[in-house]
């Protein structure tokens, strides 16, 4: 059946935004970066923006920031010291760095410290900042004990009519390969999902096409009869 029937005692979660900081005094360039993120997929990305770097630092301290897009040329702040100083503020989370041709110098500086990726103008559009994204959020994946990625039942209910959810289900899929995760999907109740996801090489999925939630007696029956 390729692994195509599961039933799990325990809940899952949403997946929830990728919650993206922005430390940028340019506010055209800023409103060019939120604007590409908004049209990246559904509700994939949530941007804050700041203008300071003690901002930035301040903002980070609260939590809840999943990766850093920062321009080094901020007034008031000294190059590669201005990543230093987010760097050791937040260790444990993504920054990529924006600038242009004057700043590339410091952008891979920056690189070969510790930042994720170097952004330049070009590559601002909306497909590449959501790659950039994903990939740095993966290095950080890697060092969690985690063997099964879920794919949350939002995404898959519209897979065969929203091409918004299905790429964002194509990417999780093959990010879950790429790291040896044991992909499932959730919430399977039409034919069209199975036979897109298994399109996909998704490895198992769940949901009411198989079976509707049991209780533990007659999920042993159901399993003595297949």
């Amino acid at each position: 059946m390729f692994g195509w029937f599961k039933a799990e005692a325990f809940m899952t979660t949403p997946i929830l935004p990728q919650r993206i900081l922005l430390v940028d005094n340019d506010p055209a360039a800023a409103d060019e970066i939120r604007a590409a993120l908004a049209t990246a997929g559904r509700g994939l990305f949530e941007v804050e923006w700041v203008r300071q770097l003690s901002a930035g630092l301040a903002r980070l301290n609260k939590g809840g920031i999943d990766a850093v897009l920062l321009d080094l040329s901020l007034p008031g702040t000294h190059g590669i010291e201005t990543f230093d100083k987010l760097c050791i503020g937040a260790p444990d989370v993504a920054i990529l760095i924006l600038g242009g041709n004057a700043n590339e110098a410091l952008a891979k500086q920056a690189v070969g410290r510790g930042a994720q990726d170097y952004l330049p103008p070009g590559r601002l559009d909306s497909y590449s900042l959501s790659r950039a994204l994903r990939n740095a959020s993966l290095s950080y994946l890697r060092q969690f004990p985690i063997d099964v990625l879920k794919i949350d039942q939002s995404f898959v209910h519209q897979i065969t009519a929203d091409p918004d959810d299905s790429k964002i289900v194509s990417a999780i899929i093959n990010m879950g390969k790429s790291l040896r995760y044991l992909v499932v999907a959730e919430g399977v109740e039409t034919l069209e999902q199975r036979a897109y996801l298994q399109a996909e090489h998704c490895a198992e999925g769940q949901g009411y096409l198989f079976s509707p939630p049991l209780a533990a007696a007659d999920f042993a029956h159901l399993l003595q009869r297949a």
